[in-house]
């Protein structure tokens, strides 16, 4: 089983068995908004994990897809708009290629390998340079009608109509604090070192976590899922208290208050999520 992460910035190839990753290739991407450069890396990236032709391949995409027909329909970060991904690599590799939006594979890896194994129903949450969600109900993917269910970051989260950013991602996300603390080159990292230490970093991060814990709420209100698994560069790198704030502005606004007892977790599998999810859905 071959699975592929192509994210806003990196991407990750590994070979799967048993539902773990025993081998793996991390490496930037090279050319962002040049899509035939990142198809070209990501075949590259194969054959060189590889060594040999592959039967199926299963990628994650940090975007919006339709899985059917195996286009991106937007992926923010990479600066993509309506482009035929699993087409493209399966002429170059010749074999089945299956894509999926990069947090509903992390959800499914979760689901079948991860925090969800024990559940029939779950919402994944992925915070990183973005924000996601992957919604697994009854023992499957929830796509709904439309094909692009599950885009938690892109709520809204700001009432004032006037201004120009008002989804959660804009304020929550890697992204969202970079530009409320007007610092571009601010990376995870220094986020994790700032957060208790860095008056303004604290701040930024608490009044964002604020913003998804009421952002779940709404979701358990609506769907009242037993279980939310939190993942992502940013919650694994600031753990526990992170996801304790999270929680918190959770259980303060989720409606009824028999909805408290839906259980917020951390990823068991980490980043090996989406690439574990993804070669399961194209095998």
């Amino acid at each position: 089983m071959i699975g592929v992460d192509i994210g806003g910035t990196n991407l990750l190839v590994g070979i799967i068995e048993d539902g773990e990753v025993i081998e793996r290739l991390h490496k930037p991407i090279i050319s962002r908004s040049n899509f035939e450069a990142v198809v070209e890396q990501t075949c590259d990236t194969i054959y060189e994990l590889t060594g040999d032709p592959v039967s199926s391949v299963g990628i994650s995409v940090a975007g919006s897809v339709d899985s059917k027909r195996g286009y991106v329909l937007r992926a923010q970060n990479l600066d993509w708009d309506d482009v035929p991904l699993g087409k493209a690599i399966s002429s170059q590799l010749d074999c089945r290629v299956v894509i999926e939006n990069d947090v509903t594979a992390a959800a499914w890896g979760e689901f079948k390998y991860g925090e969800g194994a024990d559940s029939n129903s779950m919402f994944a949450v992925w915070i990183g340079t973005g924000i996601g969600g992957g919604l697994i109900l009854d023992g499957n993917i929830w796509r709904g009608p439309l094909g692009t269910a599950g885009e938690f970051g892109m709520g809204i989260s700001e009432y004032n109509p006037c201004e120009t950013h008002r989804i959660l991602e804009a304020f929550a996300s890697r992204s969202g604090l970079q530009r409320l603390l007007n610092n571009p080159e601010l990376d995870t990292a220094a986020i994790a070192n700032g957060y208790g230490n860095d008056e303004d970093i604290t701040q930024a991060v608490n009044s964002g976590a604020q913003r998804i814990g009421t952002s779940i709420a709404n979701v358990i209100t609506l769907l009242s899922l037993d279980k939310i698994v939190l993942g992502g560069g940013l919650v694994e790198a600031l753990g526990e208290p992170f996801i304790e704030a999270i929680r918190k502005q959770f259980l303060r606004d989720v409606f009824p208050v028999h909805c408290q007892k839906c259980k917020l977790c951390i990823t068991k599998l980490g980043p090996d999520a989406g690439l574990l999810g993804a070669a399961s859905l194209a095998n």
